[in-house]
């Protein structure tokens, strides 16, 4: 067997997600492939790539990054990436970034999302990246985990007083968006917005309300 990589593990979740999603084997056998998949991906280290990339140049802690098959009553958590400090690692759940993705691909804006600004702004913004590719996506995920640990949407006021930005996961997710978009153009020199028609200018959306 080949040399298991980040992408060909991708490939391989996906695969396993679908089929739990869309029910076309029994769920129990579905998620006990996706824990020896789990358990062989964090064997072989694959974490360890999107650690490199995406952890380490913006974290100095000592972080590893897993994949882990946590449910919550038998549906995959809320959560698709979670910091365990205890332990000092970002976890991924796979099954849970493959819904992710599958839910914002089919986002559609109804007429009360146009009546909050900020919620329009968001719902908007993940029906854009909706085109990106799958790993870009998971990248985008791992890097907003790292945004709201360096919390990047945290605003110093007078006297000390922080809060949080107003719209935080879209602030955090932007703020992704843009390092994947840095990463591709100098990885592989392409323009994800232009490649994939990505509309969306920040300037656009910055007032509003």
């Amino acid at each position: 067997m080949g040399k298991r990589t980040l992408s060909s593990c991708l490939r391989q979740f996906g695969k396993l997600a679908d089929r739990f999603i869309d029910s076309t084997k029994p769920r129990e056998e579905t998620l006990a492939e996706f824990r020896k998949l789990v358990d062989k991906a964090n064997s072989d280290a694959i974490g360890n790539a999107l650690a490199t990339l995406f952890v380490k140049p913006y974290v100095s802690l000592p972080l590893t990054l897993e994949f882990t098959m946590e449910m919550e009553d038998d549906e995959p958590p809320e959560w698709v990436t979670r910091f365990d400090q205890t332990e000092g690692r970002i976890l991924v759940q796979p099954l849970g970034v493959f819904d992710y993705i599958r839910r914002i691909r089919t986002v559609e804006l109804t007429e009360e999302d146009y009546e909050d600004f900020i919620h329009c702004r968001y719902v908007s913004f993940l029906s854009e990246i909706g085109k990106l590719p799958d790993i870009h996506i998971l990248f985008m995920l791992v890097l907003q985990r790292v945004a709201y640990m360096l919390e990047i949407a945290h605003l110093e006021k007078r006297g000390g007083i922080i809060e949080v930005a107003e719209g935080e996961s879209y602030h955090t997710l932007l703020w992704a968006f843009k390092e994947v978009e840095n990463f591709v153009r100098r990885t592989s020199g392409i323009n994800i917005r232009a490649h994939y028609a990505i509309s969306w200018y920040e300037a656009e959306w910055i007032t509003g309300r």
